[in-house]
């Protein structure tokens, strides 16, 4: 017995050693403190984000549309938004460069399980649609998060109305938030800075008879997938033309507004499609990381880039200059 009563004293020494070193210096516990901090991210994948590492700081947040019968989810929507986006490092200002906006457009109450007829577990399933605007050149992006968002909540049969709403609204919170997080870090993680340099402008398009000859014999895979998403109006278009016709400028800035289109709603990459295509090291490692929002447009800007060569301008992103108060 005495054995292990000393066994258990040693032990706890130790303890208070530890604890008289943790406790001892603000210095000291600031550096345990951030030990801590970096094995947790780095053992669940996630990094520490700073302001230097956003594609801006500043963003306002534009008009939510609620197009669904459940009241105020606009206003919960702007608030988690708001919420988030400052946990993450962003300022949110209504004067910013860079507006997120959407709807949401599905919002149901589904009972999943019932005890004697009388529901005792709700589903919530909640849908949006967003995009990420440059409000100084109108262009945008859509941003990927209209994947279904889903709670649960339980109920007991003996519970009051009160008690059930209130379960709702924390379970509708909680699928917002989701929302909100999901939002937040596809302009985090997959917004290129200054995006709209990614979208095609009339004079990207340097070679207009070159490209128009592609698109209309579509001999290859990639012309011919282009060509069946264009409007039937630029299709007669481009048949209809030759080098002499004075429309050119009016068809570069039709053929820019439908490549814009198909970039950022687009998975333009197919193995058959690009087989003629020589890609670079570059495309090859974004379309291995299945590249998503503003990085989407940029894969599918690349991959455009790379299989007319002769026909379109690469694209030249300038680094966002900052805004200083004076």
């Amino acid at each position: 017995m005495k054995r292990r009563i000393g066994a258990w004293e040693s032990r706890s020494k130790g303890k208070h050693t530890q604890f008289r070193w943790f406790a001892g210096s603000p210095v000291r516990r600031f550096l345990f403190f951030l030990i801590i901090c970096c094995i947790l991210c780095s053992g669940c994948g996630y990094t520490i984000q700073t302001r230097a590492n956003l594609p801006f700081e500043t963003i306002s947040i534009g008009t939510i549309e609620n197009k669904t019968s459940e009241p105020k989810l606009q206003d919960r929507c702007h608030v988690a938004l708001a919420e988030t986006f400052s946990q993450h490092g962003y300022e949110v200002s209504s004067f910013a460069r860079y507006r997120l906006q959407g709807e949401i457009y599905r919002f149901e109450l589904i009972p999943t399980t019932e005890v004697n007829l009388a529901a005792t577990q709700y589903q919530i399933v909640m849908k949006g649609s967003f995009k990420l605007v440059d409000t100084e050149s109108g262009k945008s992006i859509p941003l990927g998060a209209d994947s279904p968002f889903i709670t649960y909540f339980n109920a007991n049969t003996t519970d009051p109305l009160e008690e059930i709403m209130t379960q709702k609204e924390l379970a509708e919170a909680s699928a917002m938030a989701n929302l909100a997080q999901t939002l937040v870090s596809l302009v985090t993680y997959n917004t290129p800075k200054n995006f709209a340099s990614l979208l095609f402008k009339p004079d990207d398009i340097k070679n207009v008879e070159g490209l128009i000859d592609k698109l209309r014999d579509a001999k290859d895979p990639l012309s011919e997938y282009l060509r069946d998403q264009f409007t039937p109006d630029l299709q007669r278009k481009i048949d209809a033309y030759n080098q002499f016709d004075y429309s050119a400028k009016e068809l570069k800035t039709a053929l820019a507004n439908a490549l814009n289109s198909i970039i950022q709603n687009k998975d333009i990459f197919d193995e058959k499609r690009f087989a003629h295509v020589m890609l670079s090291d570059e495309t090859m490692q974004l379309i291995r990381q299945n590249a998503q929002g503003g990085n989407r447009v940029k894969l599918n800007r690349i991959l455009l880039e790379e299989a007319y060569p002769d026909e379109l301008t690469k694209v030249q992103q300038v680094p966002e200059v900052k805004k200083t108060n004076k």
